[in-house]
């Protein structure tokens, strides 16, 4: 017997398809991964707020800003701690910012297959 709950999205379902939206806009013009990195570059440059807190390995820093570095082929967030300046990839730094900049690192994490 067919439900009309049965049809429903679950919240999870939902939030991915968000993601995959967001995906979709980041990389829309991108012809292969690097110009999929950069696009991500892009939407942090244009949509993410920083400063924001974060920690790595488990110390509190300020996150100022994420971008592609050093030909490295992965988002580097640049920190700062004491004064001193740190690259850490994104993927080892928990940042606590806004909405905005949250979704972009779920966006980036989903895009990688995380």
């Amino acid at each position: 017997m067919w439900h009309v709950q049965d049809n429903l999205m679950s919240p999870a379902r939902k939030a991915d398809s968000d993601l995959d939206r967001l995906i979709d806009e980041i990389i829309v013009d991108a012809y292969d991964e690097d110009e999929q990195l950069m696009g991500f570059e892009v939407a942090f440059d244009e949509g993410a707020d920083f400063p924001c807190p974060g920690t790595v390995v488990g110390e509190e820093v300020e996150v100022v800003s994420v971008s592609v570095k050093n030909h490295r082929r992965e988002l580097v967030a640049t920190c700062k701690r004491g004064g001193r300046k740190y690259d850490v990839a994104l993927l080892d730094t928990d940042v606590r910012g806004n909405s905005a900049t949250s979704r972009l690192i779920a966006a980036y994490r989903r895009w990688l297959g995380y």
